[in-house]
């Protein structure tokens, strides 16, 4: 009579593993948000699945003691050893990974050239401009008198000069203009971009070794005018650029004599 009962109670486990076996859903959630997750691959050494939109999976051929393991991009690995189920459905809460990212400098590389031509299109009309001058206020009229009925028309062909006061306004004050002004900030930001083009952060730094503070105070102390930098090749520029360094490591960054001026 025990040994049938044992048989029984044997049959009845083998016959909960198949069902349970059968009957193996589940659903994987966020952890942090309880919202599902979607496209994890779950699976033990049998059988695998992914979840779906609803982060729901069904998997079959799993038994108690078996391990399910659940993995998912931005999420850590989870395993679990399954047991019998009390419901339905086996929750499986899985952490999202912290996320860490290596540092990215971005530097975006300019063309200097296309950047002035462009410019020059835009600001045409202002790089174009140009103020009235004296001549502009000279005005040239004939003393010839030309009666209407052309008889006793003057032969003399002499010319007499006048001047156009306004025009002599314009020309004592044409540096004064909005347009003029305009112009002055335009050619002078063209020229400090195209000696920032030899003379650059970069290059000095990779010369002289400066970094932050130090480096800027360089650049400003020693920064080359635009006739000075069209002179120089590029060995004439390394040149420059070491005997400032050595100024300025000598003068503790003071103001010094630059070696080109």
């Amino acid at each position: 009579m025990k040994a049938l009962k044992n048989i029984l109670v044997l049959a009845l486990m083998l016959w909960s593993s198949n069902l349970f076996a059968q009957r193996t859903a589940g659903v994987v959630l966020d952890k942090n948000t309880y919202l599902p997750v979607a496209n994890a691959f779950v699976g033990t050494r049998s059988s695998k699945g992914i979840s779906n939109l609803q982060g729901k999976f069904m998997l079959g051929s799993i038994k108690p003691g078996d391990t399910l393991r659940i993995t998912c991009v931005g999420y850590k690995p989870y395993q679990i050893v399954i047991g019998f189920l009390k419901t339905d459905t086996l929750r499986c809460y899985i952490a999202p990974a912290p996320t860490v990212l290596n540092e990215v400098k971005v530097r975006a590389k300019r063309n200097a050239k296309a950047d002035s031509l462009r410019n020059r299109r835009e600001y045409a009309s202002i790089f174009n401009y140009r103020g009235a001058s004296v001549k502009d206020a000279l005005i040239t009229r004939s003393t010839k008198y030309v009666p209407a009925n052309y008889i006793n028309a003057d032969k003399s062909t002499a010319t007499i000069l006048s001047v156009n006061v306004l025009s002599v306004i314009d020309a004592l004050g044409k540096h004064k203009t909005p347009q003029s002004k305009l112009q002055k900030v335009l050619i002078k930001d063209e020229e400090i971009e195209y000696v920032d083009r030899f003379f650059s952060p970069e290059k000095v730094s990779a010369l002289t070794s400066l970094k932050g503070d130090s480096l800027q105070n360089f650049m400003n102390q020693y920064h080359p005018d635009i006739k000075t930098v069209k002179k120089m090749n590029d060995y004439d520029m390394v040149a420059y650029i070491k005997d400032s360094y050595a100024q300025f490591v000598k003068t503790g960054s003071k103001q010094a004599k630059l070696p080109f001026k």
